[in-house]
């Protein structure tokens, strides 16, 4: 008999234009193992420059505006796919990004880390690239790295978040 697989995954998600891609993919590829999907997004920490200390309020207004905003978009995707029949949570938390995943990984005991890796210059790899170089380096548990791209959702074609 077969034993059935439920992995709790920690999906970490940027709001790029293809982050729902990432999220159909991965639970289209792992539907029939899920049990916990969590979708982190981790949000910049506050600036450390000349002029944040110096005038607070208006950059913490939209900041936490921001933050806001990013919280309710997390919140209608994991209720999505709530929807959809998933045991799925939304995460934002403040921090560095690829040691805020490793830490939540760990913390939440996920089996999977599941990073987007998006197709740009060079520039945005020397950027966004260190994060999921962090996160293979660090991370004790394995990081599934999605490519995303246009073709994505062409294998699993239902489509979990609207």
């Amino acid at each position: 008999m077969l034993k059935t697989l439920h992995m709790n995954i920690l999906i970490a998600i940027g709001f790029s234009e293809n982050y729902k891609k990432l999220i159909n993919e991965t639970v289209g590829l792992l539907r029939n193992a899920l049990g916990s999907v969590w979708l982190l997004h981790v949000a910049e920490p506050d600036p450390d420059f000349v002029g944040y200390a110096i005038d607070p309020p208006v950059m913490r207004d939209q900041v936490a505006e921001r933050f806001h905003l990013e919280h309710v978009r997390l919140q209608e995707m994991a209720g999505a796919l709530r929807n959809q029949g998933l045991d799925a949570k939304a995460l934002l938390i403040q921090g560095e990004t690829g040691k805020t995943i490793v830490e939540q990984a760990e913390k939440l005991s996920a089996d999977m880390i599941v990073v987007g890796s998006s197709q740009h210059g060079a520039l945005y790899h020397f950027i966004l690239g260190n994060t999921i170089n962090g996160v293979l380096h660090e991370s004790a548990r394995p990081v599934l790295v999605m490519p995303v791209t246009s073709y994505l959702g062409s294998n699993h074609p239902q489509n979990y978040l609207s």
